[in-house]
């Protein structure tokens, strides 16, 4: 689970990316990197541990008129400069660099198959092998063939550098999002790929997203697109759920408004009467206001967060997890003291920030709390990217709703179940975290 930009055309291609990093740096805050190709065919390369915000300063500038670079949240290879993006082969004479968002749960068994040397523990490595090894009458053929293989059971959104040129390819499947923008007049286009529109910053103007089963290549101030496998979209719905960014456009959804719309749709299933609504900020402050337009229950932002501790979601162990979510949070008693509250979040995952919050608002003088969610809780893992892939820890798995209610605290808990999610978005989007039924095989 990561997220991916790449820049091609005039201006420092480096700083393109950075930029672009910084407004994706919620979908990773383990490590980042940026490759930048020169005019020679070198490459300029930078790999950091942590948020890409706070990096110490670069001892030099870095140029170049093409670069890619990667957020990570690692689901293949434990966070470690080694392990970073974007990762750096050869095809013959030249540099080849790819930073992939997604997964390929199969990798380890493909590096045994493969043999040879990595120089990674990551499943982006097993790509770059991949295509050195097929049978390709060139290096496009040969991503072509690779992706071909591939994507037949992993996910992936991928761009990659070579020669001066971008290549963007999405799986059939379309799990994970990657859109292409462009900024200037005709004749005179700069190229910008990204994993979520968020990225763009207001510089770019979206063209479109990359499709399923689709690479585009970017050669210049020319995009063309070359088909590699026949589409069969299952886009994550958790991406629009939660993890992308509310400012992004993804799946062709606008995420602010999805969230929205999921919020008046849990309202009109509701019968508990309380005195105030309050989100859990921020992926469910759209919902709690969708929520608040249909029931009138009035909207209190009651628990605030403080600085810029990052997203708990992704943070890989408990123990920090924890120490996060009691940096974060903050209680107003003056607002929740002898009310009964009605709290809405999205997704509850293995439930660290829900089961701190909820002690922390019957602290603040809450009389009665209900929890309320815009998606079924995952009770089984994804092999597809997401940051679920470790069964133990899924706080629902194995347990009824009575069990998690009691787990966690509430009074009451509810949540819309797959079918209503369903309606809203459509039948074609994954939801194999609630159901166990994927897309592909074992």
């Amino acid at each position: 689970m990561s997220g991916i930009f790449g820049f091609i055309g005039k201006g420092n291609a480096f700083t393109e990316v950075r930029t672009g990093l910084e407004n994706l740096s919620h979908r990773g805050q383990e490590s980042w990197g940026i490759v930048s190709g020169l005019r020679d065919g070198s490459f300029s390369e930078v790999r950091r541990l942590g948020s890409v915000f706070q990096s110490s300063p670069l001892n030099r500038p870095y140029f170049g008129s093409v670069a890619i670079g990667q957020v990570r949240y690692p689901t293949a290879g434990e966070a470690s400069e080694r392990n970073s993006q974007p990762i750096v082969g050869k095809f013959r004479k030249d540099k080849i660099a790819v930073v992939h968002n997604g997964h390929i749960p199969k990798y380890r068994q493909l590096m045994e198959e493969m043999g040879g040397l990595f120089q990674t523990e990551t499943d982006t490595e097993v790509i770059l092998h991949m295509i050195a090894r097929s049978e390709g009458s060139d290096f496009l053929d040969k991503v072509k063939r690779t992706l071909s293989v591939l994507g037949r059971q992993a996910a992936f959104s991928i761009v990659i550098l070579h020669k001066g040129s971008l290549i963007a390819a999405r799986d059939p499947f379309g799990f994970r999002p990657l859109s292409v923008a462009r900024r200037g007049e005709e004749g005179d286009y700069v190229w910008a790929v990204a994993s979520e529109t968020c990225a763009f910053h207001g510089q770019f103007e979206w063209i479109e997203d990359v499709a399923p089963g689709e690479m585009v290549v970017i050669d210049g101030e020319e995009a063309r697109t070359i088909s590699f496998a026949p589409p069969n979209p299952h886009p994550c719905i958790v991406e629009c759920l939660d993890f992308a960014s509310v400012a992004s456009q993804v799946f062709s959804k606008n995420c602010y408004k999805f969230r929205e719309e999921l919020g008046t749709i849990l309202a009109r299933l509701e019968d508990q009467k309380a005195d105030i609504i309050v989100p859990i900020p921020r992926a469910a402050i759209p919902a709690a206001l969708g929520f608040h337009d249909v029931t009138g229950i009035p909207y209190k932002e009651a628990i605030s967060t403080v600085g810029e501790i990052g997203r708990i979601f992704i943070v890989s162990k408990e123990k920090e997890r924890l120490e996060k979510v009691e940096k974060k949070f903050q209680i107003n008693q003056e607002v929740v003291k002898d009310k009964e509250v009605l709290v809405i979040d999205t997704l509850l995952v293995r439930g660290s920030t829900t089961m701190a919050l909820i002690p922390k608002l019957r602290e603040a003088g809450a009389r009665k709390i209900h929890l309320r969610l815009t998606a079924p809780p995952p009770r089984f893992p994804c092999y597809m990217g997401m940051a679920m892939a470790k069964t133990g820890e899924l706080l629902a798995m194995n347990r009824t709703d009575e069990q998690l209610t009691k787990l966690i605290g509430a009074d009451t808990f509810r949540y819309l179940r797959t079918e209503e999610l369903r309606e809203s978005v459509g039948p074609n989007f994954c939801c194999a975290c609630f159901t166990g039924e994927y897309p592909f095989s074992s």
